[in-house]
């Protein structure tokens, strides 16, 4: 089966990031990869930032601080300390073993002049 991870505004101040067991796994897998090689990324679809502006790959750096999104010509771009990172990996390690992701916050990050807040969210597979 092919992975779910899609990544869409939800309102002024968050965004939502859906997956299934197989997309928690990939981003997991992802987190890691960052934590180790200092940047990670993903190809998605079906996902969009702000203004229709697509998203086609997902990257994580371990360069954040402040924690900070960036778009740039179809990449979404997370800039994380490692200590987000460490976090992060957790909560989708987590969601792998328990089919869920409570609670959904997973972190802020400065975009533009005001700070998101990212949302997980599980859905069926």
């Amino acid at each position: 089966m092919d992975k779910v991870i899609r990544i869409y505004r939800d309102d002024e101040y968050a965004l939502k990031l859906e997956f299934d067991f197989t997309g928690a796994t990939e981003l997991k897998e992802m987190f890691m990869k960052s934590l180790e090689e200092g940047k990670a990324g993903i190809q998605i679809s079906n996902s969009f930032l702000e203004d229709y502006k697509p998203i086609n790959v997902f990257r994580v750096t371990n360069q954040g601080n402040p924690s900070e999104l960036t778009y740039n010509d179809g990449e979404f771009i997370l800039e994380l300390d490692t200590d987000i990172i460490e976090f992060c990996i957790d909560r989708f390690n987590d969601s792998v073993s328990k089919s869920d992701f409570i609670p959904a916050e997973i972190c802020d990050v400065d975009y533009k002049d005001f700070e998101l807040t990212i949302y997980g969210i599980v859905i069926g597979e």
